[in-house]
């Protein structure tokens, strides 16, 4: 029985060390139809990578989009969960695009991690007061890392000195001086001891025709 592949490798996930890594996506930012797949989107969305470049190719759009039904069905945990072992993967990545855009929807995947204790989760995300609710109540589990990325609209909600965060720089001197470790090329750093993750801003469009100086400088 031939299956579908819902779980991939992008350019980026590839070139991971450690573990082969799979990503899931969504459409960035809103779907074709509208729906907001990112809800706490602010500064990012006018300079978001994922909107940009290959993203728009119509072949790969439409499988974003497919994956978003699919996220939407109460079929989506049977399905990832049953990919997840068939594929024995030992280290997903969730959403190279898209958010967590519903408690609904996050709570799926609490599901399937649960169930899947030997493969290790990791998301960016801009939805920081509902994982700080979820994570109070100790209802994240312990092979679920969590990144809080800036450019949203609950910023001010992360702890840069506590939380695991990552922040979008203009060149690497500038991520190296403020201590953070570089994830461009390897995205694994994500996942290392130091829990300042930075990107270097590597859109389509210039820096200055995006909202990232918008943000409020990192310290």
């Amino acid at each position: 029985m031939k299956h579908y592949n819902w779980l991939t490798q992008n350019s980026k996930i590839a070139k991971m060390s450690g573990v082969k890594t799979y990503n899931w996506g969504i459409p960035a930012y809103r779907s074709a139809s509208g729906f907001s797949t990112c809800p706490n989107a602010a500064a990012c969305a006018k300079g978001c990578y994922a909107t940009m470049g290959a993203y728009r190719f119509s072949n790969v759009a439409k499988v974003f989009e497919n994956r978003l039904k699919l996220a939407q069905s109460p079929n989506f945990g049977r399905i990832i969960d049953a990919e997840i072992k068939r594929r024995k993967v030992k280290r997903l990545r969730i959403h190279d695009s898209g958010d967590f855009f519903s408690r609904e929807y996050l709570e799926r995947w609490l599901v399937i991690m649960r169930a899947n204790p030997d493969t290790e989760f990791y998301a960016y995300t801009k939805m920081v007061s509902m994982f700080k609710e979820y994570a109070a109540d100790g209802l994240i589990p312990s092979n679920f890392v969590v990144i809080y990325s800036y450019g949203g609209t609950e910023d001010k909600l992360i702890d840069k000195a506590v939380d695991r965060h990552s922040w979008v720089f203009s060149s690497l001197e500038a991520l190296e001086r403020a201590g953070y470790a570089a994830a461009n090329i390897d995205d694994s750093v994500a996942l290392g001891a130091n829990p300042k993750v930075g990107l270097v801003y590597h859109g389509t469009k210039s820096l200055e025709n995006t909202d990232w100086g918008k943000v409020k400088q990192a310290a």
